[in-house]
């Protein structure tokens, strides 16, 4: 059987999210809560995540996301990675797939036309987010009106294990909240709460969103055109920033120019910048900007990266690293890192930094076409973490250029990308659905990156 060559099937993979994911994503966006959260008035499902069902602190690592310390494996760079099959167990460690509405959830409404005087009920609702947040408490359920709120977010009052605080864009990213000065647009304080949904963008923040709490969820957010600030304080398009901080998940977000205001690399600015230990890093799209895609560093550990696709940012397309100072001594270790679409960065795909330690995992992803580091390597760096493990790398050493991509034919992208992403990912850490929500597998195995395409 005659197979694409690797250029198209690269170039496909970018221009699928052009052609036929992205006019997905907007379509989404005219629909009302009932449309957005599959027909349920009360929303129970999006990303593969249970919104309301308790998630507990572990009390050890999974045995299966502890892998046994081996020599340093570098070889395969560009096998074929081997389907998975069918899985028997749940594909999301630590995160419930099975979804029942809260019997006793209370809701309030937000609209631009409302008033802050007003009793947040559907017919007479607030007029800002921040004044809703005063209102909550465990169990609330506030519905975000499409419209512009030009306000800085700060979630104080924590949910609980039973009971999450949630707060939903009604349409999927019709709610858009823009600050014009140096205020971030969304800062959580706070536990057990739920950030769905939403449009954030700022013309003078060094960071989009900042969450300072555990058991966040991040999901389904459009984070896009945060200036930041090139220097060591940083930015992000969302921060998980509380060292001490823990269980906090980033899924089926899209995030881009972040860094909007440096032409060129910035080290101190990055897409998605995890900061504590353990959560997970889910689907999400990640291109155009000035930093890493998605980078781990300072206290973070036992974290899985799974099914995300980065490219096109200037630095790093994923970088996970450790760094002792102020984070109580914590090690980076036990990370996963697996069915990834890296493509098109300009220093490294993978970087794995000094300071980890050697439990770490990199399976099945799809890392291609990336630059050079100025004392690393073609796509990956692997310092001294004895034990890591690199498994079934594909197209290591192909180099498209941005010309070529943009140019690959668009017919039939899903087709293009069969050969190297339908059913050759690895169940290891997989989360349960793709960006969409569909169930994984819908094949023989899990696909490589953030959809399930067969």
């Amino acid at each position: 059987m005659h197979r694409p060559k690797l250029q198209y099937l690269i170039g496909g993979i970018l221009l699928f999210i052009v052609v036929a994911v992205i006019p997905l994503t907007l379509l989404e966006q005219s629909q009302p809560v009932e449309g957005w959260f599959r027909g349920r008035a009360t929303p129970t499902r999006h990303r593969g995540i249970d919104f309301h069902a308790p998630r507990k602190t572990p009390t050890s690592t999974p045995k299966s996301l502890t892998p046994t310390a081996t020599s340093t494996q570098q070889s395969n760079t560009t096998a074929t990675p081997t389907a998975s099959g069918t899985p028997s167990v749940a594909l999301t460690p630590g995160i419930s797939t099975v979804f029942t509405p809260p019997a006793d959830s209370k809701s309030l409404y937000v609209s631009p036309s409302g008033s802050d005087s007003n009793n947040g009920t559907k017919d007479h609702p607030f007029a800002t987010i921040g004044h809703a947040a005063q209102k909550v408490s465990p169990g609330t359920v506030v519905y975000v009106l499409p419209g512009t709120y030009n306000e800085s977010i700060t979630i104080k009052k924590s949910g609980d294990e039973d009971q999450r605080i949630s707060f939903y864009s009604s349409t999927q990213w019709g709610a858009k909240i823009h600050t014009s000065n140096s205020d971030v647009p969304w800062t959580t304080r706070a536990d057990y709460i739920d950030i769905v949904g939403f449009d954030i963008s700022s013309s003078g923040s060094r960071d989009g969103i900042v969450n300072m709490g555990s058991f966040i969820r991040t999901i389904g957010n459009n984070i896009h055109d945060i200036p930041g600030k090139c220097d060591s304080t940083g930015g992000s398009g969302m921060t998980d920033g509380n060292y001490k901080a823990h269980d906090n998940d980033i899924i089926g977000n899209v995030v881009h120019n972040i860094g909007s205001s440096y032409p060129k690399m910035c080290q101190y600015v990055h897409a998605i910048y995890h900061s504590n230990a353990r959560g997970h890093i889910y689907n999400n799209i990640a291109y155009d900007n000035a930093g890493v895609g998605i980078n781990l560093w300072h206290a973070a550990t036992d974290t899985i990266v799974a099914n995300n696709l980065t490219f096109n940012n200037k630095e790093h397309g994923i970088s996970i690293g450790t760094d002792t100072g102020n984070t109580g001594g914590k090690k980076g270790d036990n990370f996963i890192v697996v069915n990834n679409i890296i493509v098109n960065n300009a220093l490294l795909g993978v970087r794995e930094r000094k300071g980890v330690l050697g439990h770490n995992q990199f399976v099945n992803n799809i890392v291609s076409g990336n630059g050079k580091a100025p004392f690393g390597d073609e796509d990956y760096e692997w310092p001294s973490a004895a034990g890591s493990k690199d498994k079934n790398t594909i197209a290591k050493s192909y180099q498209p250029s941005l010309e070529t991509i943009k140019n690959t034919l668009v017919f039939q992208p899903q087709a293009m990308m069969t050969d190297i992403t339908v059913d050759q990912g690895t169940n290891l850490g997989a989360p349960g659905t793709d960006y969409n929500g569909q169930d994984r597998p819908k094949g023989k195995g899990i696909d490589i990156g953030p959809f399930e395409i067969q």
